[in-house]
C-alpha cells in the first residue's frame, strides 16, 4: 500500500496507486489483519486501540494543490466512506470494518462477519458492513460466532424484537464481550419505541461520525 499522509493520530493509505494492483482489495485486507495482530501496546496502563476502515471504489488520485505546494492524495466520496468505516468501529466495538464492495473484490481468501446495513452520516444509501475476522484458513475459529450472529440479525430484520434480543444474548454465551452484539442489544430498545417503515430491512441510521 501507499501511505499518503498522517492526519492527527490517523494513517491515510490506499492501494492500486501509483502502481496498478489487480488484487488491491485483498492486499488492503491482509495489511489490516497484520496491523490488527501486532502485539498490544500500552500507555499509562491502557491498551492503545487502532481501528481500521476499508472501502473499495473509484477515487480521484494524483497531485493536487498549486505550483508552490503539491499534495499527492486521493479525493472523493469513496474516500469519505472508508473514513466512516473507521469511525463506525467505535460504535460496534470492533477493530477492522470493511464495506460489502471490498468484501466482494477481496474474494474467498478472507473471512468476514456480516454486521448489517448502516446509513452513515453524509450518505443517503445504506451500506453493507462486515467485520474482517481473519484469513480463509482461520474460518473454523469464528464459525459459531458468525452463525449465531447471522441468525440474530435475520430475526431483527423481521422486526421480531423479543426473539432477536434472545438470539443476541445467545451470542454472548460464546463471546461475552462481543461489541456488535452489545450494540444491537442497545439498538433493540430504541427500535421498540420507533415506528419503522413497512419495508425496513434492519437498517441502522447513525447521525454522528
Amino acid at each position: 500500500g501507499t501511505i499518503v499522509k498522517y492526519i492527527g493520530d490517523a494513517i491515510f493509505a490506499f492501494w492500486n496507486a501509483p502502481e496498478l494492483q489487480v488484487d488491491h482489495s485483498y492486499r488492503a485486507c491482509e495489511a489490516a489483519l497484520r496491523f490488527r495482530d501486532q502485539p498490544a501496546q500500552f500507555m499509562n496502563g491502557k491498551e492503545l486501540i487502532t481501528r481500521i476502515g476499508l472501502h473499495t471504489g473509484v477515487a480521484n488520485v494524483g497531485n493536487f494543490g498549486s505550483m508552490t505546494r503539491v499534495d499527492y492524495t486521493a479525493l472523493g466520496e469513496n474516500i469519505n466512506l472508508a473514513s466512516r468505516m473507521e469511525g463506525l468501529n467505535k460504535y460496534l466495538g470492533t477493530r477492522v470494518l470493511i464495506t460489502e464492495d471490498t468484501r466482494k473484490v477481496a474474494g474467498s481468501k478472507i473471512i468476514t462477519r456480516y454486521l448489517g446495513l448502516f446509513r452513515l452520516k453524509g450518505f443517503e444509501k445504506a451500506v453493507g458492513v462486515y467485520e474482517l475476522t481473519g484469513r480463509a484458513e482461520q474460518e473454523a475459529e469464528t464459525r459459531e460466532l458468525r452463525e449465531r450472529f447471522a441468525q440474530a440479525l435475520a430475526t431483527l430484520a423481521r422486526k421480531d424484537f423479543a426473539a432477536a434480543e434472545a438470539a443476541f444474548r445467545r451470542v454472548l454465551e460464546i463471546s461475552p464481550q462481543d461489541g456488535p452484539t452489545g450494540f444491537y442489544l442497545g439498538q433493540i430498545q430504541e427500535l421498540r419505541a420507533t415506528t419503522l417503515p413497512a419495508d425496513w430491512k434492519g437498517e441502522i441510521t447513525l447521525k454522528d461520525k
